[in-house]
């Protein structure tokens, strides 16, 4: 007897310690959001997109900044001699050696190339901007993707109660069959039937379940977490009121597709102007310090040593090159005119994307209130049909068909306000506004 206690007090210490656990890990679905933009893959790769952006968007990398440079060089020599002077000496040696050093420290500074170095720095901003906007974008998708992923555990979750209403239903109806039976009110088909409806049922709840898990296991891998992780969500799907169709259109000019493909834009001007300016001078300015030392064992100079700043300037004018410049700029100005009209084509996508998506959501939430009151009505007749079965005025064939009614009402409902979530995300989304 007491070996039997402490076993139900381990086993009650650990259903508790288990439903503390299953507390500890419900989430939230920001909570849920924040911990995907976090660990999701594609939001880390444009993160990391980001900061190679930054790290290239810097004055010296435009070549405006000098850049200065120490070069040595030492060279050693093993020789042979012959040499006849003309005042008659003559030098005959072999295994003599040289050793000529020259280490110099020079600058070079761009002074004047037709601009291409504010062009260089515009582009450069501009990458960063569009990574930054790359992000904007991934991070709607993704907040879209965990958004259905949660709500799809809490419809399966409501359809199991429905599912679970729907057998107590039935267990209730078999009582009063087998209490009829016994009064010789009912025959045993009642109760095979009834037994076989909860049956039938049960399995029913049971497959519902793990379609719960299917789905959590969707929004752990959605999460950057591991698919067999426990995890629960907040059964309740709350939806954003007063969405304005005329803010969404207003609004979808700061889309950051749209965005993106304005700086590519600027990007392919930048390009052009670059082009143009290989037409146009080059002037440097150089300075440095310069030290030169050649000594050899043999020969007619032995040793030879110099040293001493110098400054200087170099001066370039294109005159001719094939007209390679001008291909060059042509070719500029053509890919900008297709980053232009690949910006009108996805605006016009974007724009019939959100008058579908407009007329999407209005129909789901005409859906969703309709299928609203007809499961209430069909709870009100399943409630009228229980009682006119509790009292015998009708038959099992009856309320039957009052429970199969109400769970494909429910069920309808439940999928309805699905809809309704998914069309509302949907439509922020093509409005460019999902999570902020």
């Amino acid at each position: 007897m007491k070996q039997q206690i402490s076993s139900m007090k381990k086993y009650f210490v650990f259903f508790l310690f288990i439903s503390f656990i299953s507390k500890a890990q419900k989430i939230t679905l920001e909570e849920a959001i924040q911990t995907a933009l976090k660990s999701n893959y594609n939001v880390q790769i444009a993160q990391n997109n980001i900061k190679t952006a930054q790290l290239n968007n810097f004055k010296g990398n435009t070549g405006k900044l000098p850049r200065i440079n120490l070069n040595i060089n030492d060279n050693y020599q093993l020789f042979g001699i012959n040499q006849l002077l003309a005042n008659g000496t003559e030098t005959n040696r072999t295994g003599a050696t040289s050793n000529n050093l020259n280490a110099t420290v020079r600058a070079d500074w761009l002074i004047f190339n037709g601009f291409r170095g504010n062009s260089i720095d515009e582009r450069l901003a501009l990458q960063e901007n569009t990574s930054q906007l790359n992000l904007k974008s991934q991070n709607q998708q993704i907040t879209a993707s965990i958004t259905v992923a949660y709500i799809e555990i809490i419809r399966q979750k409501q359809i199991k109660k429905v599912l679970q209403s729907s057998l107590e239903v039935s267990e209730k109806r078999l009582e009063i069959v087998k209490k009829r039976a016994e009064l010789g009110t009912a025959n045993q088909t009642d109760i095979y039937l009834a037994d076989l409806d909860i049956n039938t049922q049960r399995q029913a709840v049971f497959s519902q379940d793990l379609a719960i898990k299917q789905a959590k296991v969707n929004l752990n891998i959605l999460m950057g977490k591991k698919a067999e992780d426990e995890i629960d969500v907040v059964d309740d799907i709350t939806f954003q009121k007063d969405i304005s169709v005329e803010k969404l259109r207003q609004n979808l000019k700061n889309a950051p597709q749209l965005k993106a493909l304005q700086n590519n834009i600027e990007f392919n001007k930048n390009l052009e102007q670059e082009a143009g300016a290989s037409r146009l001078p080059t002037f440097n300015l150089n300075a440095g310090y310069t030290y030169t030392r050649n000594n050899s064992t043999a020969g007619f100079l032995l040793l030879n040593q110099n040293y001493g700043p110098f400054v200087g300037f170099n001066f370039t004018l294109p005159l001719y090159n094939g007209n390679i410049n001008s291909r060059q700029l042509e070719i500029a100005k053509t890919q900008t005119k297709t980053q232009e009209l690949e910006l009108a084509r996805v605006e016009q996508n974007l724009q019939g994307e959100l008058e579908r998506q407009w007329q999407a959501y209005l129909l789901a939430s005409e859906q969703a209130k309709a299928e609203e009151k007809n499961a209430q009505t069909a709870q009100e007749y399943l409630k009228l049909m229980q009682k006119r079965f509790e009292l015998g005025q009708s038959n099992i064939i009856e309320i039957r068909e009052a429970q199969r009614v109400t769970e494909n009402t429910e069920g309808r409902k439940i999928q309805s306000l699905f809809n309704l979530k998914v069309a509302e995300i949907q439509l922020l989304l093509a409005g460019g506004i999902l999570g902020e």
